[in-house]
């Protein structure tokens, strides 16, 4: 039988040197000291291998694996794979997580019999730190009502309709979760490969639905730097791709599971909001440097399309707070101009 408690899994591809050495001494200094941790080279460069190997030969609980780069995802897997814990956790290579994280979720997970322990994350800015948790207050174990709260939230966490121990924030990252091992398995859980945004959502929301258990520890043990120049801020041109990916891994499991209409009003919200997410992405994008028109035809091209069409026509705006209600108004008309105009403008006064 395995000593092992937690296998901390850790996908590496590019990341600052400074940062990824924060988050190996974060994990390597961690009071619970029956983990092993599993750093899933995915094709990173020789600076950050040279470091991997040099935290390796000076920590045995450290194991090295080695991919073609596949993205996180499949590092993920990978990682799944090989690992022995009894309890698995991800965390990303630029992030880190307070010392006693691991032993304090491994004590709650065990004393509760949990399948999925999740707990709070601060999202660091230069500067400042904000708290971001899916509930109010310690639940040792998830009523069906908290724990349909919970993948409703994983799929958009804005709205009026949840419990009132849950906040505005969703629970669909990776990260600051402790999942049992047998349970992955037994279920044949594992990440979308292909799917390089929201993959984890995709992930969780399958989880959740599967877990008889699950706990929320109001700790806030996960610190997650918010860079500029990661995935989610970085221009990609055609990058509303990346997003129907995702769309259509939740439609399916939606489609798969029976859910009631609630949750295709969430999934239909997170088809508007990935939506005006690309605009940061990739249509308003300074680095875009097709003439505006072209961009303002292809945002209208887009919304005529079904994945988005579907979302507009059967959307109940009622769920949604007046500034919320006016984009929806905007692409259902396919007044792309204007839209881009209140974008800009709400970014502006909201701070985002």
């Amino acid at each position: 039988m395995s000593t092992v408690k937690v296998s901390v899994i850790i996908p590496v591809y590019r990341v600052e040197e400074d940062y990824f050495r924060d988050c190996l001494q974060s994990v390597t200094h961690q009071s619970l000291n029956d983990i092993e941790i599993i750093l899933v080279d995915d094709g990173a460069p020789d600076t950050i291998v040279k470091i991997m190997n040099e935290y390796a030969a000076s920590d045995p609980r450290i194991r090295l694996l080695k991919q073609e780069h596949a993205g996180a995802s499949a590092a993920r897997n990978t990682g799944i794979s090989a690992a022995e814990g009894t309890y698995v956790t991800f965390v990303d290579s630029d992030d880190y997580i307070a010392e006693d994280n691991l032993e304090a979720a491994y004590d709650f997970a065990t004393s509760n019999e949990l399948e999925i322990t999740i707990w709070g994350t601060y999202k660091c800015y230069p500067g400042r730190q904000e708290e971001y948790m899916p509930f109010r207050e310690t639940i040792p174990l998830l009523s069906d009502m908290e724990k349909r709260d919970l993948m409703l939230k994983t799929m958009v966490g804005f709205l009026p309709v949840y419990g009132d121990k849950c906040t505005r924030c969703g629970s669909g990252a990776s990260c600051s979760k402790l999942y049992l091992r047998s349970f992955i398995s037994d279920n044949s859980l594992e990440y979308p490969v292909g799917i390089v945004r929201s993959e984890d959502v995709n992930f969780n929301i399958r989880a959740f639905n599967r877990a008889e258990r699950i706990g929320y520890l109001h700790r806030f043990f996960y610190f997650y730097r918010q860079l500029e120049g990661s995935a989610s801020y970085r221009y990609r041109d055609g990058g509303i791709l990346v997003f129907e990916d995702a769309l259509r891994g939740l439609k399916s499991f939606l489609d798969g599971t029976g859910k009631d209409e609630l949750f295709y009003q969430v999934y239909y919200m997170r088809c508007v909001f990935f939506f005006l997410e690309s605009m940061d992405m990739d249509y308003l994008n300074p680095e875009n440097k097709k003439p505006l028109k072209r961009r303002l035809s292809m945002m209208k091209n887009k919304l005529d399309e079904e994945l988005f069409s579907e979302a507009l026509k059967n959307i109940d705006v009622k769920y949604l707070t007046f500034a919320r209600r006016i984009p929806v108004f905007l692409m259902r008309h396919k007044m792309t101009g204007l839209l881009a105009l209140f974008y800009t403008v709400y970014k502006k006064v909201s701070g985002s």
